[in-house]
């Protein structure tokens, strides 16, 4: 529950440093904070070769931006030259494909604010950035005694979370006005390994997933139990197949009798081997209506995208409209802004592996919900599957760690 304010205060002591003491002192304290709160999202066995890619250049960069305001900047142009640093301290990671949770913390522990994360609707995550950094200042800038820089400070937050929490109000009351739509997220994990140690990298190990027979089998029941509840979306997860060849056009038909036979569409995730391409399709009574491509995949694990595309939408003949992202699509700005456009609601097909990554890659989710101003249905293998409102909040959400998931849940459009 205090996780919220920690990192509110995560970037205090180093403004204190760069006020109080030397350049220097300022910049090794930026390094290190940088450093380690960019490589605490990449500890995990799938993801720990990218930690040099995330640690360096935020140590570097978050450094730099310290020494040069401790530098440079007279105290009472610190409660704005400080923000302005840091946003621009995660630049460097945002330009080498970073998602958002590894260069904010702040994106990883206001689910429960969801005023602060309405702030992003303001200029997207980075006002956030800049808005936590302007606390840090403005604090540091009173414990010195500038106390007139620190309430300009102060009131520019307090002015801002005013903003946050007005934008969270308006559109729970858009949402009050809208229409229902009932939607699902359905996951049937194939077993776990033998060691019992789970990466993200299990669908294209496991020969469960290959199995592209074995596969429907596990998810139909599943699949008719959401239909049943009145879902009128049903999402699979990231990779729930695992295809070569041939069995693209059985994943498919077997997809596409399922949506005719139940009068649903599916957003139906898999992994081409043939290709490779992380992919999905969208489908109802009718047949195929949309295909969607993976737009950011893991540098060094997935092989890189061939299509860039927006996230939809994709309409049903039932008129539903449906966007689509695959997994960490969803922590980058240029999904939120397609999902505004496009207005509906958004599938995000993921998988994860059970633990804190888990936990962060749920939580990250809601700043996409909020800045797209759209819902979000998550079904994540290996991980906590989820449904957001376009509020921000978790309207259900179930981890496949105790067992197959389906969730139901109404949504607002």
């Amino acid at each position: 529950m205090f996780l919220p304010v920690l990192g509110w205060l995560v970037l205090t002591p180093v403004a204190l440093l760069a006020l109080l003491r030397s350049p220097a002192e300022a910049a090794v304290a930026a390094a290190v904070t940088g450093a380690l709160a960019s490589a605490s999202t990449c500890w995990s066995r799938t993801l720990r070769h990218l930690i040099p890619l995330s640690a360096v250049p935020s140590a570097l960069s978050w450094g730099a931006c310290a020494w040069l305001v401790a530098w440079l900047v007279p105290s009472p142009w610190f409660v704005v030259a400080f923000p302005a640093a840091m946003v621009v301290a995660t630049l460097p990671l945002r330009l080498i494909g970073a998602p958002q949770f590894v260069s904010n913390p702040l994106v990883r522990t206001q689910e429960r604010w969801l005023f602060v994360v309405h702030t992003a609707r303001f200029g997207g995550d980075l006002t956030t950035t800049g808005l936590l950094a302007t606390a840090g200042a403005s604090l540091a800038l009173g414990i010195r005694g500038d106390l007139l820089p620190a309430a300009v400070g102060g009131a520019i937050v307090a002015l801002m979370l005013t903003l946050g929490w007005a934008s969270y109000r308006r559109a729970v009351q858009r949402m009050a006005r809208g229409r229902r739509l009932r939607v699902a997220a359905v996951v049937v994990d194939g077993r776990p390994p033998a060691n019992g140690e789970l990466t993200g990298l299990w669908p294209g190990e496991s020969s469960e997933y290959r199995d592209v027979a074995g596969t429907l089998a596990r998810y139909r029941s599943h699949v008719e139990t959401a239909a049943h509840e009145g879902a009128s979306l049903i999402v699979l997860p990231e990779a729930s197949a695992w295809l070569l060849g041939d069995d693209r056009a059985h994943f498919r038909q077997q997809i596409e009798a399922w949506a005719s036979g139940l009068e649903v569409t599916i957003v139906a995730p898999y992994f081409d081997a043939t290709t490779p391409k992380n992919m999905l399709l969208v489908i109802d009574r009718t047949g195929v209506v949309g295909s969607y491509e993976k737009q950011h995949p893991a540098r060094g694990i997935e092989p890189p995208c061939t299509n860039k595309m927006e996230v939809g939408p994709f309409v049903s003949q039932s008129g539903l409209a449906v966007s689509t992202a695959i997994c960490v699509d969803l922590d980058y700005a240029d999904t939120a802004r397609s999902a505004r456009t496009a207005g509906a609601v958004l599938a995000a097909p993921s998988n994860d592996w059970h633990g804190s990554f888990a936990l962060i890659h749920h939580r990250s989710a809601v700043w996409a919900a909020v800045v797209g101003g759209v819902p979000i249905v998550r079904a994540t293998g290996h991980g906590i599957s989820a449904i957001y409102d376009s509020a921000g909040r978790v309207v259900g959400q179930q981890t496949s760690a105790d067992g197959p998931v389906v969730l139901v849940r109404n949504v607002s459009v």
